[in-house]
């Protein structure tokens, strides 16, 4: 998934992104309001992560203008603002949660997984693809029953490719929604990836490449003729 986090304390915001990083999704890290509303308007985000007061206003005021569009991803609101009145007022104008620092990043990572997962289509987020099994709720891929460790970006992919298994997906969109949006990805780390991936599902999954174009993923025997 792909974050956009606000916050213009810059050891406050390395530290929220590392641990919503550690979550298997690309963060966008930036320090101002006005940074945080060029990006909304050019990326598609899957939730905003924003603190409320930074040095170029209040983040509810962002809140009521994108509450205003009909799509919009959920919020996530963090403030030292505590008090009742305070999240009253967030919540009023849009925001989805509200979270008082100081700020547990267990607490933090678990707030953002909710809304992500309260946003899916259907309430069953899990995808049975033969014999591998993807939980996107707690972000789990099991082999056989047994747990697959897989580092974030590993889970990234393959979560896209699974979502979109039987089609291709193209390597523009894995650029897009697997990396953070400042990081230079060339075709080789992408390859690299799949090449590891491959190797952790052999016998259960089929990474069918389109040269210059993208991946397929398939379940084994599901292709006929198809190669690794």
């Amino acid at each position: 998934m792909r974050l956009l986090l606000l916050e213009d304390d810059p050891r406050l915001r390395a530290a929220y992104a590392a641990r919503l990083r550690a979550e298997g999704n690309a963060v966008e890290e930036v320090g101002t309001l006005a940074e945080a509303q060029r990006r909304i308007d050019t990326v598609d985000f899957d939730c905003l992560v924003l603190d409320r007061l930074v040095s170029d206003g209040d983040s509810v005021d962002l809140v009521m203008e994108i509450d205003e569009e009909v799509e919009r991803p959920p919020v996530l609101m963090i403030s030292a603002l505590g008090e009742r009145q305070d999240r009253v007022r967030a919540l009023t104008v849009g925001a989805d949660d509200y979270l008082v620092k100081p700020v547990h990043l267990e607490e933090l990572a678990l707030r953002v997984r909710n809304l992500l997962v309260a946003q899916e289509p259907t309430a069953d987020t899990r995808l049975v693809l033969g014999r591998v099994e993807l939980d996107r709720a707690r972000r789990h891929v099991t082999r056989d029953g047994a747990r697959v460790h897989l580092t974030p970006t590993q889970y990234r992919i393959f979560e896209q490719l699974a979502l979109g298994h039987g089609s291709l997906v193209t390597k523009d969109h894995l650029y897009e929604v697997c990396w953070d949006a400042h990081e230079q990805i060339g075709d080789h780390t992408v390859h690299a990836h799949i090449t590891r991936l491959r190797r952790i599902f052999d016998g259960c999954l089929v990474f069918e490449s389109a040269w210059g174009a993208g991946f397929t993923l398939h379940v084994v025997g599901s292709l006929p003729g198809a190669t690794r």
